[in-house]
């Protein structure tokens, strides 16, 4: 965690991680980072900094804080039990509460065509975390024809992301989030914070 960031996308990713990050560290893990930079918080200074993020985003009605989250936060969160039938990583709690929430928002949207879940979810992940993946891929995966891929993708990007003529939901947050963020002194403009 940093005192002050430029941007609203850094602190957000910053926040989400921290958490996760500080509780998987174990107590010798601090010897194994590298020397922190005048400007990097560190125990519980980092802590407070990802809660007063937190806590910006936490205003947002549900929808936009969604979005943030799909965006920013860690899809999965290691795991360290060391079981034989552990992959070595579960699915984050916070990011998967928050997928819920956007599906419900784009399952109107789509009434009337085939409802496939794991093709909305992939598209909803692809779209706000800036993923590329093709249509014919996403087809195989999903087991659904690649013209289908496309049409829920024009749907599902126009809403969530937006077109050339307006911005989507997503672009409504981020904008929300950065007003938010700097209103609280947490994002600042870039020649303040070098």
């Amino acid at each position: 965690m940093r005192d002050l960031y430029s941007s609203a996308a850094a602190a957000l990713r910053d926040a989400l991680r921290h958490a996760i990050e500080r509780g998987g560290m174990s107590s010798l893990g601090v010897l194994h980072q590298g020397v922190p930079s005048p400007s990097t918080l560190t125990g519980t200074d980092a802590t407070a900094q990802a809660a007063r993020v937190r806590r910006q985003l936490d205003r947002l009605a549900p929808l936009p804080h969604a979005l943030l989250v799909i965006a920013y936060a860690p899809r999965s969160l290691k795991c360290s039990c060391g079981g034989r039938c552990c992959s070595g990583s579960y699915p984050n709690p916070e990011w998967e509460d928050a997928m819920r929430v956007a599906l419900a928002h784009v399952a109107p949207l789509l009434t009337g065509r085939a409802a496939n879940e794991r093709l909305h979810r992939a598209i909803i992940a692809n779209a706000l975390t800036h993923t590329k993946e093709t249509a014919v891929s996403l087809a195989e995966r999903c087991g659904v024809h690649r013209l289908t891929v496309a049409a829920h993708v024009g749907i599902i990007e126009a809403e969530l992301v937006g077109t050339r003529q307006s911005a989507g939901r997503f672009g409504h947050a981020s904008e929300r989030i950065d007003v938010l963020l700097r209103e609280a002194g947490i994002v600042i403009e870039t020649q303040q914070a070098a």
